[in-house]
């Protein structure tokens, strides 16, 4: 893919997941600290608003640190001990960012475009958990679970995220 961030989209069917999100999977980007703000709307407190904790229940066996909103409850995001420069944003939360009818993107005012809404996965984490009714996403790499370190589905994922 030429697109850097397109690449990173993902989606998982563990069970800490299905868990989390009350659903079948999740869907996420993975990006860098740097490509990630977080606005905190008018009104409210960064520190009431983002509320986090450590999660030991992963299927891979990292420890995760989940952030979600303090108010409303919807996953923010998480970070994995594997890659901790590199937050996994959940899709259904991103803002639509502004974007003219000929795809260029645009300035404020201007029709949004919802990223969860344009973006399909790339890769797909613990296919094995994966619903008979949830159909193919012809993603590029699809793993039955999450690959171990030290093995060749781990390093094509390291390279996908520049870790490598």
């Amino acid at each position: 893919m030429s697109d850097p961030v397109a690449s990173r989209t993902g989606s998982c069917q563990c069970g800490a997941v299905q868990k989390l999100t009350g659903s079948v999977f999740a869907s996420f980007v993975t990006v860098k600290d740097e490509q990630l703000t977080i606005t905190v709307k008018s009104g409210f407190d960064e520190e009431s608003t983002l509320k986090k904790y450590a999660d030991s229940s992963a299927q891979s066996g990292s420890a995760v640190q989940r952030t979600f909103c303090g108010y409303c409850g919807s996953p923010i995001l998480n970070r994995n001990e594997m890659m901790p420069t590199m937050p996994v944003v959940h899709l259904g939360i991103l803002e639509p960012y502004p974007m003219s009818e000929d795809g260029a993107v645009g300035t404020e005012g201007q029709q949004g475009v919802d990223l969860a809404w344009t973006m399909k996965p790339a890769i797909e984490y613990w296919c094995i958990r994966k619903r008979k009714w949830v159909g193919e996403t012809g993603a590029e790499l699809v793993f039955k679970r999450q690959p171990e370190p030290e093995t060749e589905e781990f390093a094509k994922l390291m390279k996908i995220y520049g870790l490598a």
